[in-house]
């Protein structure tokens, strides 16, 4: 590192002894310094023309050609801040070859440090965006949904780091002590972190979320606190869309502490029914219809023939039924497609059973009486007697 300055302090001499030679060329005096700074200013102005058009712009030509667009953003946000160093540079100079009082000089020269270091991590935070679109690969593991969350809160994390970094390095620069500062927000800090417990816990919250990949966008989720679709992940809490359309914001401490259903990572979807036969039904009726209802949902190609459960079976004997119990899953998982496929289901077992002479059972009631009174009243028995008033 030392030799490094060392080569840069020489290297800064010698181009301030070139320019030196070159304004004494021309006369010299405070009028030739002028000029002199003018053209350096002039010179750096085309050469910053330059390098954003010609240098820059080939190296981002040629990373396009190449597919590297992660490149070719980077060098679109390295532009502006570079092309503004080139000018501090072409500044610095410009100042050197000025004959300034000492005082003046040092305030210019701390500016235009403050300036080149303000550059240098203006050109890191713009690339922090860019730079983030590569995380695709390492974040596609969690799903689209849920890899932008966490891309976007490591970009927001990271520009957050550098410009905490960038202005205390840029505070020391001017010889502000920081480090001061620094250890009283240490001290107040353990007050804060006390305080803030609960935002503390949100936040781990969050990152269990990521870890975890519990939920992502759009997925439908059902908590003891709400159900609905899922619409955005924050570190703190999470944004969920009831089927009401009301929005509902839950911390994600209360979220990672509670059982999560997400009903939107179904392989299958259930339907489960049950189907009343009249007690008249005959037992080869029974049998028939069974066996027509099995064969019906093995050819349907909506209905999951593997790795899932198909039942169809008499379940028990009801108050005014016969009952056919069935059990069985869907190869889609969409809610809409689901109810049509169960709505043209029930169309079909109504039409076997039909077929088959039987019919569907109501809720009913019988009366039997066993006897009936031999002598029933006649209605000369209940009459009363008549008094005669006179």
């Amino acid at each position: 590192m030392d030799e490094i300055s060392t080569e840069l302090d020489s290297l800064n001499t010698e181009v301030i002894g070139q320019l030196n030679n070159w304004v004494d060329m021309i006369g010299g005096g405070d009028i030739g310094r002028w000029i002199g700074a003018f053209v350096v200013l002039i010179v750096f102005f085309i050469l910053k023309r330059v390098l954003a058009a010609a240098i820059l712009g080939g190296m981002r030509r040629l990373a396009h050609q190449n597919k590297q667009s992660t490149v070719a953003n980077v060098l679109d946000a390295f532009a502006l801040p570079l092309q503004a160093l080139v000018m501090i540079v072409g500044i610095y100079f410009a100042i050197e070859l000025l004959d300034l009082s000492l005082n003046i000089e040092t305030v210019l020269f701390d500016a235009t440090s403050l300036a080149a270091g303000f550059s240098v991590f203006w050109a890191m935070f713009r690339a922090v965006e860019p730079l983030g679109l590569s995380f695709n690969r390492l974040i596609g593991r969690f799903g689209a949904g849920l890899g932008d969350d966490l891309r976007q809160f490591f970009i927001r994390g990271i520009k957050t780091l550098i410009a905490v970094i960038g202005i205390v390095i840029l505070l020391e620069g001017w010889g502000i002590d920081v480090s001061a500062f620094l250890g009283g927000l240490g001290l107040a800090g353990m007050a804060v972190a006390l305080a803030a417990k609960d935002s503390v816990a949100n936040v781990f919250g969050g990152l269990t979320i990521f870890a975890d990949n519990l939920y992502k966008r759009g997925d439908w989720v059902e908590t003891p606190h709400f159900e609905g679709t899922i619409e955005v992940v924050g570190l703190r809490a999470t944004k969920v869309r009831t089927f009401a359309k009301a929005l509902v914001t839950m911390p994600n401490a209360q979220i990672v502490d509670s059982p999560v259903i997400n009903w939107s990572r179904m392989t299958h979807r259930r339907i489960k029914m049950s189907i009343g036969l009249e007690y008249r039904t005959t037992a080869k009726q029974m049998e028939a219809i069974v066996d027509q209802l099995r064969d019906f949902l093995k050819n349907d190609e909506d209905v999951a023939q593997t790795a899932v459960a198909q039942m169809v079976h008499l379940s028990d004997f009801g108050a005014s039924s016969i009952n056919i119990d069935l059990y069985y899953f869907t190869t889609t998982t969409d809610w809409v497609t689901w109810r049509e496929i169960r709505n043209r289901h029930i169309i079909a077992f109504k039409r076997i059973v039909e077929e088959a002479g039987a019919g569907f059972a109501f809720p009913s009631q019988s009366l039997y009486v066993e006897t009936m009174p031999e002598n029933p009243l006649s209605s000369s028995d209940d009459q009363r007697e008549t008094r005669k008033i006179g």
